[in-house]
Formats: C-alpha cells, sequence, structure tokens
C-alpha cells in the first residue's frame, strides 16, 4: 500500500471516530470553555472500540470491519441521544462556530502533529529492539482474533493476560483503513502522539480560559498559547539530562560537578569535544537519572521514562497507549469541578467507561486519575455545601464508590482472566532518591510550580474582606503550613509501617524478609541481621541525605495548605484544579521513597517508572498554567521578567534533547525513508522476512505454529510476533511478568526442545498433539539450535508448504 495514502487513512478515519462522538462530547463536555472538541476523537475511539470488545467477548459481534462498522453505528447513534435529550442550547453548528479559532487551531495541530510525527517514524521504523516485538506480537494477535480475550501469541492455548485495550484500539484502526500491521505500528505511534499533543492542548487551554476574568477585549490567543504551550511540555520537551549531555560532550563542568550529579555515563571524562554527542545510545540515558544503589554501591536499574522518550523510542507499550485518554480523564474531571452541581447517571455512567479504560489500558493509571476526579467533585461539592458535614460526606462518598465500581464493573470481562505479577505494597528500605536527580528530571515544571505558588500566596495574603481586614493573615498561613507540614513528615514513615506488618505478619512475607536479611549487601554492611536492624539502617541513610524528603514535604504541605485555603475563599476552579493535579504529581513521586510495589523484578524500578511518568503529564499541565498566571498576574514587574526569563533559559535546555536526541535516533535522517517496521528484516534475516510474509499472506486463523524459544529480549518468537500466530513459548520472562508465575512455560520448553531434537518421530507427533500443533518453522535460529538429523524427521512426518533459503515450514498431514 502506498504509505502517504495510508497516512491520509488514518487521518480520515480518525477525524470521522471524532465526528461520530462530537454530539456526545459536546454535551458531555458542556462546561469546558472549548466543548472538549479536540477530545471527541479519543472519545470516538474508546467507545467505538469498547463496544467492538463487549460485543465480540460475549459472542454478539466478531473482531472484523462488519462489527467495527457496527459499533460505529451504534456510538453514532448513542451519540446523537446523549445530545438530543441534554439541555437545550444553541445548535452544534452554533456551538463549533463560536469557538472556531480553538478548532481551527485544534485540527491544524492534530494534523501537522501526525504528519510530522509519522514522516519522522519512517526514518526510524524498525519494530525490533527493546519491547517492540512483545508489542506487535499482540497488534497481530488482536488482528487475527475473531472473538476477544484475544489469544496470547507467546503462550499458545491461553488468551492474553495483560492489559490489551490499547492494542485492540490499534487494531480497530489498522483494519478499517486495510494497512499492513508493519505500517500501522508507525502509523500508531504517530497517531498517540497527536492525540496526546492535541489533548494537553485542549486541557490547558479550558484551564487558562476559565480563569480568565470575562472582558470585550478577552481573546482567544492567550489561551490558544498556553495550549500550545502545555502540548509542548507534555508531549515534546525533554528533561535537563539532554542539556547535561551536550555539556559533558563538550567538556563544559568540573569533574566534582559531574561527581556530584552522579548520572551513569556522565562522570567519565568525555571522549569528544564535540557539542552533539556520539556516545553510543547516549540519548537512552535520559530514562535513567535516578541512580538507586545497594547497600554495597553497586548499580540498580530505574526507570524513569518521560512522553517524548516514550515517542522517540516508538515503543508502543500502555504507558503511551493511554497517555491520550489520560488527558480525557483529566478533562473530565475539570468538567466536573467546573458544573456545580451534582451528578447525572448518564454523566457518571460515561465518566466511569472513561476513567475505567484507563485500567484497560495501562492498569497504574486508573487509581490516579479516579483520586483526582473524586478529589475534584469533593472540592465542587464543598463548594455546595460550604462545610465537610456529614451531606457532603455522603454524596461524595457515594459517588466515589460508584465511579470505582462502575469503572471496574464495565471492564469485568477482562478483570476475570486478569492475571498478574503484582504482590502487595514492600516497604522502600535502602533506595533514596537525591533532589539534584529529581530536580534534572522536573526542574522546569518545579520552577513553574513554585513561581505560581509564590504568586498565589501573595494575592492571597492581601485579599481582604467587606470590612477591609485582611481574609488571611501571614501568621496563620504559616502556622497552618507548620501543621501539615508535621503530618506530612510522620505520615510516610506510618504508610512504610503499615507496608512492612504483612511482611512480619504473613509467612510469604517472612520468607522475603529473609531473603533481605540473608542478602549479600545486608551480610556485609549490618552485622545485627533483624528487623529493627533494617529499619535503623534505613533510617541512617535517610537522614545522610535528606534533602529530597525536606523538599516534597514542604513542598506538598504548601500545596495542601492552598488547596483548603481556595476551597474557603475564592473556589476557583482552574487554580483549584492545578493545584489537585500538582499535589498528586508530587505525591506520586513521593511515594516511593517510602514504599513500591511488588513485581517481578524486586526493586521499586517499576514503580518509579509508573509513578514518575504520571507525575510528568500532571506537572506538564501544571506548569503550562502556571506559566499563564505568573506572567499575567505578576506583582513586581522586574521579578516577573527575571522569573520568565528563569522559566524560558529552562526551557530552552529541555528543549536541546528532543532536537539533539531526535537526530541521532533519526541517524541523522539519511536513511531511505518508510514507515513499514518489518522492511529490515528483507535487508538483515531475508529467508524470514519471506516466510513471515508467506505466513501472513496464506494462513488464516490463529492454528499453533511452533519456532524454537530462546528468551525475553532476543531474536526469538520473530514468527510470532510478526504474524500472531500463537506459538508454544516466546519470550519467557515476559510470560513471568503478565502471569506471576513462569510454571506454564517451565513446563514447555522441554517439550520445545524434544519435539525439534528428538529422532523419534512419534515422541514428536505425540508432544505436537499435546499442543495441538499445525505448522512447525525450521528457520536459521532452530538449524543453528538443533541437530539437521533431528529436523530432517519432519521431511517424513510433515508436509512441506513453503521452503525457501534456511527456512523451511511444515504443516500437519
Amino acid at each position: 500500500m502506498n504509505e502517504v495514502l495510508a497516512v491520509f487513512l488514518w487521518w480520515l478515519i480518525i477525524e470521522i471516530l471524532g465526528l461520530v462522538a462530537l454530539p456526545l462530547t459536546v454535551r458531555l463536555f458542556r462546561h469546558l470553555p472549548d466543548r472538549g472538541y479536540a477530545l471527541a476523537k479519543p472519545l470516538g475511539l474508546l467507545l467505538v472500540s469498547y463496544v467492538l470488545w463487549i460485543g465480540a467477548t460475549f459472542g454478539l459481534l466478531h473482531n472484523n470491519v462488519g462489527g467495527i462498522v457496527f459499533s460505529i453505528l451504534a456510538v453514532g447513534a448513542f451519540s446523537g441521544r446523549f445530545y438530543a435529550r441534554g439541555e437545550k442550547d444553541d445548535s452544534l453548528f452554533s456551538l463549533l462556530r463560536n469557538r472556531r479559532w480553538v478548532i481551527v487551531v485544534s485540527e491544524t495541530l492534530f494534523a501537522l502533529a501526525f504528519g510530522l510525527w509519522a514522516l519522522y517514524r519512517a526514518y526510524n521504523p524498525q519494530i525490533a529492539g527493546t519491547e517492540k516485538p512483545m508489542e506487535f506480537a499482540f497488534l497481530n494477535a488482536v488482528l487475527r482474533s475473531e472473538t476477544f480475550p484475544p489469544h496470547d501469541p507467546w503462550l499458545s492455548g491461553f488468551a492474553i493476560s495483560y492489559y490489551y485495550f490499547g492494542y485492540l484500539m490499534m487494531a480497530v484502526l489498522t483494519k478499517l483503513s486495510g494497512v499492513p500491521s508493519g505500517i500501522a505500528f508507525n502509523l500508531g505511534i504517530a497517531l498517540l502522539f497527536a492525540l496526546t499533543m492535541t489533548g494537553a492542548f485542549s486541557l490547558v487551554y479550558n484551564l487558562v480560559k476559565g480563569a480568565e476574568k470575562p472582558s470585550p477585549s478577552s481573546g482567544p490567543l492567550n489561551p490558544i498559547f498556553h495550549g500550545l504551550l502545555g502540548s509542548i511540555l507534555v508531549a515534546v520537551i525533554g528533561n535537563l539530562e539532554g542539556f547535561l549531555e551536550v555539556l559533558h560532550a563538550k567538556g563544559i563542568g568540573p569533574a566534582g560537578f559531574w561527581r556530584w550529579l552522579d548520572l551513569k555515563d556522565l562522570g567519565k571524562p568525555p571522549t569528544t569535544n564535540t557539542w552533539l554527542p556520539t556516545r553510543y545510545l547516549w540519548w537512552w540515558r535520559a530514562s535513567r537519572i535516578i541512580h538507586d544503589r545497594d547497600l554495597l554501591g553497586n548499580d540498580m536499574e530505574v526507570i524513569d521514562e518521560f512522553p517524548f522518550f516514550s515517542f522517540l523510542l516508538g515503543d508502543m507499550h500502555p504507558h503511551v497507549l493511554a497517555l491520550p485518554f489520560v488527558l480525557l480523564a483529566l478533562a473530565l474531571a475539570f468538567n466536573w469541578l467546573l458544573s456545580r452541581r451534582k451528578l447525572s447517571w448518564p454523566e457518571l455512567s460515561l465518566t466511569a467507561l472513561c476513567l475505567g479504560a484507563l485500567g484497560f489500558l495501562n492498569t497504574w493509571d486508573f487509581p490516579i486519575y479516579l483520586f483526582i476526579a473524586i478529589a475534584a467533585y469533593a472540592v465542587q461539592r464543598y463548594g455546595h455545601h460550604r462545610a465537610l458535614n456529614t451531606n457532603w460526606l455522603k454524596e461524595v462518598g457515594y459517588t466515589a464508590v460508584l465511579l470505582a465500581a462502575l469503572g471496574f464493573a464495565f471492564y469485568l470481562p477482562f478483570y476475570i482472566g486478569f492475571q498478574s505479577q503484582a504482590g502487595g505494597l514492600l516497604p522502600t528500605l535502602f533506595t533514596i532518591t537525591r533532589l539534584n536527580q529529581y530536580l534534572v528530571i522536573f526542574g522546569l515544571f518545579v520552577f513553574a510550580l513554585v513561581g505560581f505558588l509564590v504568586v498565589r500566596v501573595i494575592e492571597l495574603l492581601s485579599l481582604r474582606g467587606q470590612d477591609g481586614e485582611r481574609v488571611l493573615s501571614s501568621r496563620a498561613l504559616l502556622l497552618d503550613w507548620l501543621r501539615v507540614l508535621v503530618w506530612m513528615a510522620i505520615l510516610p514513615p506510618l504508610a512504610m509501617f503499615v507496608a512492612i506488618m504483612p511482611v512480619v505478619a504473613t509467612e510469604r512475607g517472612r520468607a522475603f524478609l529473609q531473603g533481605v536479611l540473608d542478602s549479600e549487601p545486608v551480610r556485609q554492611v549490618i552485622g545485627q541481621q533483624t528487623l529493627v536492624s533494617l529499619l535503623l539502617k534505613s533510617l541512617e541513610l535517610r537522614l545522610s541525605n535528606p534533602w529530597f524528603f525536606l523538599f516534597s514535604v514542604s513542598l506538598i504541605a504548601l500545596v495542601i495548605v492552598l488547596i483548603l485555603y481556595e476551597s474557603r475563599i475564592t473556589l476557583s476552579p482552574s487554580v483549584l484544579f492545578v493545584l489537585l493535579m500538582a499535589f498528586t504529581a508530587l505525591l506520586l513521586a513521593f511515594s516511593v521513597e517510602f514504599v513500591y510495589l511488588k513485581d517481578s523484578f524486586g526493586t521499586r524500578m517499576n514503580t518509579i517508572f509508573k509513578f514518575y511518568f504520571q507525575a510528568w503529564v500532571l506537572l506538564a499541565v501544571t506548569g503550562a498554567f502556571c506559566v499563564y498566571y505568573v506572567a499575567g498576574r505578576g506583582r513586581i514587574g522586574w521579578v516577573r521578567s527575571l522569573w520568565l526569563a528563569g522559566f524560558g533559559a529552562l526551557f530552552l535546555a529541555g528543549m536541546v534533547y528532543p532536537l539533539a536526541a531526535g537526530y541521532t535516533k533519526a541517524g541523522g535522517f539519511k536513511s531511505e525513508p518508510t514507515l513499514d517496521g518489518t522492511a529490515y528484516m528483507a535487508e538483515h534475516n531475508p529467508d524470514d522476512y519471506a516466510a513471515i510474509q508467506w505466513l501472513n499472506e496464506n494462513v488464516k486463523g490463529a492454528p499453533v505454529i511452533l519456532e524454537a524459544t530462546g528468551g525475553s529480549y532476543t531474536y526469538y518468537g520473530r514468527v510470532s510476533s510478526q504474524t500472531g500466530l500463537p506459538t508454544l513459548l516466546g519470550w519467557d520472562f515476559h510470560e513471568v511478568q503478565w502471569r506471576g508465575s513462569g510454571e506454564e512455560g517451565n513446563k514447555r520448553k522441554p517439550d520445545i526442545k524434544t519435539i525439534y531434537g528428538t529422532l523419534d518421530a512419534q515422541v514428536a507427533l505425540t508432544l505436537m498433539d499435546k499442543y495441538d500443533v499445525e505448522y512447525v518453522y525450521v528457520g536459521s535460529l532452530e538449524r543453528g539450535r538443533y541437530p539437521s538429523a533431528a529436523l530432517d524427521k519432519f521431511d517424513y512426518i510433515m508436509d512441506v508448504v513453503y521452503q525457501r533459503g534456511a527456512v523451511t515450514i511444515y504443516k500437519r498431514r
């Protein structure tokens, strides 16, 4: 297929889905200044995908073009009905005409972001390395599955045990467009980038527009400018590591500074004297800023990705697939805050459907944005009741329980079959984040937030009541801040204590504790191996480097105090919502200092990854609003100018990463552009490429195909990944992560070895019957691993349906 046509088809389809959901969107988001126009696209995609999923799960629909078209028509009918039953106001056309500027900017931004990122992906399209083969396997498996849940391509006979809703969405667009999945994978990354840009634009636009004082001179330019700034801060800008990389590559900065910073690879003397870093995969380091060590000083892997890194890397991972819908959830929460009334059942149900989708997209996100939505509603209803009374508590509690229950219930079929590696909370004992590394990641946003908080404190202290007296005194503010500060200093250790209790009280927990006590670092560093000695060592480490703790509790306490004051005094929805986002972001980063979610990695690596990624989104949106607020409200001109100069300098430093890393990752834009992510195989593995093309063209449905297994992050699993056909075992460690156990995989490894390696044809046939194997793939990996005499048996017991070069594909007779 012509790749330019493929780009156009995807753009056209997402526009159609947006138009189908537009009547529903403008009614649901009627309290937002832009009526949620830019959010119609992700909302339409979500609803159509949900109807298809629920229909195909219960056997009412098939996962094909007909089922998708039916889902579109169903959503369109519901959208029109929802709009018609709402409050009578201007016609849909009039509502949109009055917002033509924001619509034009939104559509232009979407088209440019989608087209330009598709072009960028064409210079670096390979679906290889990192976890792309896994993601491609899921996409292809969903495309091959007639009903849901889709089959697991790397564990035949089982369904996918992972949050696969995002892959289903991409499969919907792939089927409608008829685009090959190798091209669709890269178009999906471009689409997610564009939807993230427009979602951030819409959210910040509405925050700024909602904070502006109505006047004849107020127009759309200021909110549009800051909306565009918000889209850049969320999706384009990088952390400060890129700027530091450039300085290090050029040899700027004393050795002591780099040792103090303690970023991996930057503590060594530079090997070049160029502005553009040349170290292999230097751009990767920006996602590994937090430098944890064990008690012996050994490095521990920590992931702290941010959106642009993820888009640059090109992995279609759940945290990226969920990004546009995270922004949709934030817009829904802000819409609640603006509504100043109780929610109707249809509104509550639709909100629960959208929030619940986050659990199916990237399960970690559901509780985070559920909390923000409930907090926004709680603040809104407090403004109605004007007191934290029983009625307020009942109303908020009822809504919170109902929202969480519905969000879970709407996706119950997914949770019924879902297994996870998560094993509860564990205390963070010996790893502590250093403030300098935290600021390398979030420094730009923290600078913006602190400026905003200072301006807002000054404004609150200057407010006067009708009697001319100050509404708030500086002494009262200080005392309230100190009270909250004390609680913030006490609660985290309590949370850590709560996390320790199950460890002590259960046999599984005691086994974990004994493993910690018996570990080499603990035995060498801590003499007395008891729980008390562990806690004392943890306290010692924290006291030796308390700066991030002190910084976080001070900032979080101030944000909490301002939320309380804003709720009682001003009730400015935009300011309140920004404070809620800031509080959540700061708390996410702070929480992993004390607890983390137990998983297969055994460290806080994955918890930091998931929490920091969402903290970035929240702080980026907050930061864009803070720039608007400080720039327009600063009392002292020269101080405001100085602050804006500081923000501008940090902004430019943050833009170094996307420019330099983008150029490096694309190989200087020297290659022949193509969106086909599988084209690289034609050059590097032509026999596998041709065989996989044949399988995709000639094998329908999802019969089991046997290929060699070799482990995660390898070339093994390439056939099942690129066809979606289920194999006995693909990446084994990933199956452990998805299912919490490697029991099934461990059973299959010797059977796979026997099928390929035995000389006894009957033994091989018996095992193939056991796993319902229909095809056997023999390529260079299999020939390099098993003796040719054993592989020759397939010539006698199966039919050769494909042979070219080193690859032979056999089919059962």
